[in-house]
């Protein structure tokens, strides 16, 4: 499995980081509950789609996906001008 995917829900992107925590037990409680973070703190599973046979809109765990995905949809334009021009470079001082 791929250490990041992006998935597409009502027309917004997401990054899904697949990882665990470090402080996750192997009883899977948390090793740092009293002093975790406030993401931990905040986080809730009342939406949480884990059990559930929900599919995304679109979901992609590769870079070649996502570009495959751009290229099928994006309107065919000159790579030299997908990005803005590069600024010039700043003068070393000495």
């Amino acid at each position: 499995m791929a250490a990041a995917s992006v998935f597409v829900e009502s027309n917004t992107w997401y990054l899904l980081v697949h990882a665990s925590c470090k402080h996750l037990q192997a009883d899977n409680r948390c090793g740092i509950y009293e002093t975790r973070p406030a993401i931990c703190r905040e986080y809730s599973t009342d939406n949480c789609e884990y059990d559930d046979s929900y599919t995304y809109d679109r979901y992609f765990e590769t870079p070649e996906q996502v570009e495959e995905y751009v290229e099928a949809v994006a309107p065919s334009r000159d790579p030299r001008r997908f990005r803005s021009p590069r600024p010039a470079l700043l003068p070393i001082l000495r």
